[in-house]
C-alpha cells in the first residue's frame, strides 16, 4: 500500500506538467452576476443577475438586484446580515426585464433603518452556497491562469499595446499579461486575431508585483508606489481584430464583453474608476469601483461602490481539455520503477513449503 500512494504521487509529479489548462469553470460562480466572500456594500446604482454573498449586504440608499437575469432560485442570497439604511429601496426582483419581485435570502439578521425592502420573500436560512469551497476553486482558477504563458509577440507604440498570439491553443483561450506600468503608458490594448477563432477568450493576467504608482486616477485615490498588492484599472480600452469593447450595439450588449477576462491573481486591493468591459475575476481583492459600468461578471472577495453592474456573462469556449504526452525519457523511468518494485517483491518471497 506504501508503494502503491508514493508511486501514485510520483505520477502525478512526473506527468502534471504536460497537462494542459482545460475549459475554464467558475464552479458556483458561473450563474451569479455578483458573487463575493464578504461584504458587498454600495449607496445606489444595480447589479443586473443574481448575486451571492459570503459577508453582509449592506445598502444605504436604493439599489436593485436581478431586474435583467436571476441566474438561480435566490435572486440574492446573504450569508451574513442585511443592512438597509438610508433613502430609497432595496429591490430584489425576479429577472426577464419585468417589475416581479425576487427571494432575498439571509443567513444572520435582516435590518431596515430607512427607505425599504422590494422582495416576493424574505428568508432567513442557511446559505446554499459554500463560499469557502467555491472561492478555493476560484483561486486555484486564478493562479493557475496567472502561472500560464504563451508565445505571442507583443508591440507597444503611441498608447497601444498590441498582442499577437503566435499560435493556436487547443482549447480557444489565450492569456496575456499586463502590469501596471502597462495600463498606465497605455490607453488601448489590441489582439491580433488573425491567426486565432474570433469567438475566443481572451485572459488579462493584471498584476503590480513591482508596486508602481498608478497614473491614471479621477474618481479615487490611486495606488501609491510601493504597493504590490494594488492596482488601479482606469480607462482601458479593449480591441480584438477590429471591433472594440467600448462601442456598442442598438440594444445595449457589448461587443466582446463575453469573451474578456481580467485576473487578478496575488492583488488584494483593486480600485476600479472607469467602464470595464469583461468580467473581473479578483477572489483575494477588496474592489473599490467609482463610476461607469462593469459588463461582465465579479468574483472577489468584497466590492464596495456604486459602479453599476450588468449581466453579460463570461462565454467560455465548449472545447474539452487536452493531455499532451509526457517525454519518452518520463515513460521509461516508470518502466523503471516498476520493474524495480517486481525485483525487490521477488526477493521478498518465501518458499510455501516447509
Amino acid at each position: 500500500m506504501k508503494f502503491a500512494v508514493k508511486f501514485a504521487v510520483m505520477l502525478t509529479v512526473l506527468c502534471s506538467s504536460w497537462v494542459e489548462a482545460g475549459t475554464i469553470n467558475l464552479g458556483q460562480a458561473a450563474n451569479y452576476n455578483v458573487f463575493v466572500k464578504e461584504n458587498f456594500s454600495a449607496q445606489t446604482a444595480d447589479t443586473e443577475g443574481a448575486a451571492a454573498i459570503g459577508g453582509n449586504l449592506v445598502v444605504n440608499g436604493g439599489y436593485d438586484f436581478g431586474y435583467v437575469n436571476k441566474g438561480t432560485a435566490n435572486t440574492v442570497t446573504v450569508a451574513g446580515n442585511v443592512l438597509k439604511s438610508g433613502g430609497g429601496y432595496l429591490n430584489i426582483y425576479n429577472g426577464n426585464g419585468n417589475q416581479s419581485l425576487g427571494n432575498l435570502t439571509y443567513g444572520g439578521t435582516l435590518s431596515n433603518t430607512g427607505g425599504g425592502i422590494g422582495a416576493s420573500s424574505t428568508v432567513n436560512s442557511n446559505s446554499s452556497v459554500n463560499f469557502n469551497t467555491a472561492f478555493a476553486q476560484l483561486e486555484a482558477l486564478s493562479a493557475n491562469l496567472a502561472a500560464q504563458t504563451q508565445n505571442t509577440t507583443r508591440n507597444e507604440q503611441w498608447g497601444t499595446l498590441t498582442f499577437k498570439p503566435a499560435v493556436t491553443t487547443t482549447n480557444d483561450v489565450y492569456v496575456f499579461n499586463l502590469t501596471q506600468a502597462d495600463l498606465n503608458n497605455n490607453h488601448t490594448v489590441k489582439i491580433d486575431n488573425t491567426n486565432i477563432s474570433k469567438d475566443a477568450l481572451i485572459v488579462f493576467n493584471i498584476s503590480n508585483t513591482a508596486g508602481v504608482a498608478s497614473t491614471k486616477s479621477y474618481n479615487q485615490a490611486a495606488c501609491a508606489a510601493g504597493s504590490a498588492g494594488c492596482v488601479t484599472l482606469s480607462e482601458l480600452r479593449v480591441e480584438i481584430g477590429n471591433v472594440e469593447t467600448s462601442r456598442q450595439l442598438s440594444n445595449g450588449r457589448t461587443y466582446l464583453d463575453q469573451n474578456i477576462l481580467f485576473n487578478f491573481n496575488g492583488v488584494n486591493d483593486l480600485r476600479i474608476d472607469s467602464s470595464i468591459y469583461g468580467s473581473v475575476l479578483a477572489p483575494k481583492a477588496a474592489i473599490s469601483a467609482k463610476g461607469g459600468v462593469l459588463w461582465g461578471q465579479v468574483m472577489a472577495n468584497s466590492w464596495s461602490g456604486n459602479q453599476q453592474i450588468n449581466w453579460s456573462p463570461l462565454d467560455v469556449p465548449n472545447t474539452p481539455p487536452t493531455v499532451s504526452a509526457p517525454p519518452a525519457w518520463t515513460l521509461f523511468g516508470l518502466a523503471c520503477l516498476m520493474m524495480l518494485r517486481r525485483r525487490k517483491h521477488s526477493q521478498q518471497l518465501t518458499p510455501a513449503f516447509n
